[in-house]
């Protein structure tokens, strides 16, 4: 075990399945979250060892914290991020390999660098993960990896792609990496936001949704989806919202900007309809 302690931290879905995987892999994984119930949870399972008190001593450091605001999950938020960043160049082990599985906008790899001012190891590992297809959609798949320098990068290999026997796509720039998992978001949030659209158009114009769709999608190369209740969870609103925050300043126009707009018409939209199928109760 010598060379392998892990700390995770952040032990929400995405933390927890990663310690879970690490400790299968006969590594020493402890853990760290906010939540007391969330560590004891992973304690329970036997996902951890312990919680840590001090974060001195580990060789892999595994962030996994959420990147949206306490109050509005759909604001990206990434102050949190930085104060574990603090804490890791303030207690962490020299020479450590920090990789950030939480989703983050460009520019933050280096900024976490900064504050380690370079004593520690800094990959950006976007997590891709979907609990209903662990087989194939959990920890060990294809994974985009991003190193602020070249030794940040061999360090990695060793880890995730040794270690883990993780299969990685390297890029050249952390920054590539960044962007991956926001605009792979932020490509799915236009995709159902269409399909929202075409509803809405199937309904005012009076024709049939599903079968208009299903005719679209006997063409080999589309596949328009599901309308269905509006786009929730958090990631591809707060995703899609980095991605739009970052062209803001590159671009005149945003097609992020005008399916935001699209799904904001949608819910109000299937809102009216579900409130139409109500009939009032007629007092006599």
């Amino acid at each position: 075990m010598n060379g392998n302690k892990v700390l995770v931290i952040g032990l929400g879905q995405i933390g927890y399945s990663n310690a879970e995987y690490m400790t299968m892999k006969g590594l020493a994984v402890d853990g760290f979250d906010i939540s007391d119930k969330a560590v004891q949870r992973a304690i329970d399972d036997q996902v951890i060892r312990k919680k840590a008190s001090s974060f001195a001593g580990y060789d892999y450091y595994i962030i996994c914290i959420s990147t949206h605001r306490p109050d509005d999950m759909f604001v990206p938020y990434l102050d949190g991020l930085f104060d574990i960043a603090k804490r890791i160049a303030y207690e962490g082990k020299t020479g450590a390999l920090v990789g950030v599985d939480s989703t983050i906008t460009r520019g933050t790899s280096e900024k976490i660098m900064e504050i380690f001012r370079h004593r520690m190891h800094v990959v950006h590992v976007p997590h891709r993960f979907y609990i209903n297809e662990k087989h194939d959609h959990g920890v060990r798949q294809t994974r985009v990896i991003g190193g602020c320098d070249a030794c940040c990068l061999q360090k990695a290999r060793h880890f995730y792609g040794e270690l883990l026997d993780i299969p990685l796509h390297e890029v050249e720039s952390v920054e590539v990496a960044e962007l991956t998992k926001i605009v792979e978001n932020s490509y799915r949030f236009v995709e159902i936001a269409f399909a929202e659209e075409l509803k809405m158009f199937c309904d005012r114009a009076g024709i049939d949704f599903d079968e208009l769709r299903n005719a679209i999608n006997t063409k080999w190369n589309i596949k328009v989806l599901e309308a269905r209740e509006g786009i929730g969870g958090h990631c591809l609103p707060k995703d899609s919202q980095m991605f739009l925050n970052l062209s803001k300043n590159l671009l005149e126009a945003s097609i992020i900007d005008a399916a935001k707009k699209v799904d904001a018409e949608y819910r109000e939209h299937i809102s009216y309809a579900v409130q139409a199928k109500v009939k009032p109760v007629e007092l006599h």
